[in-house]
């Protein structure tokens, strides 16, 4: 079983390729391809803009993705709810006093 890897398009791309290398993983993006090579046969990755991110695992094309917290939220405040607290995916992530 392959986990299905969302990684950011755009501003967020190399600080997660570097996140990973850190991790020491390795990441080799095409800029013709929307499929990056990762040096793990376990993992297959797909670049997405950060503001589709959640909608991509909600709908369960990707089983997780890179995102900042603002796009989860925006996501959230139209109808998205975590499926496993049923609670908002901000509120169920966000480490500041409620």
């Amino acid at each position: 079983m392959t986990l299905k890897l969302g990684i950011p398009k755009g501003s967020l791309q190399d600080a997660t390729v570097q996140l990973f290398a850190r991790a020491g993983y390795n990441i080799y993006v095409n800029p013709r391809s929307y499929f990056p090579a990762i040096d793990d046969p376990e993992i297959e990755c797909m670049l997405i803009r950060a503001q589709e991110m959640a909608r991509y695992v909600a709908d369960g094309v990707l089983d997780a993705g890179l995102t900042g917290l603002d796009w989860v939220a925006a996501r959230c405040a139209g109808s998205w709810r975590c499926r496993r607290s049923r609670r908002c995916a901000r509120c169920a992530t966000s480490k500041a006093p409620r």
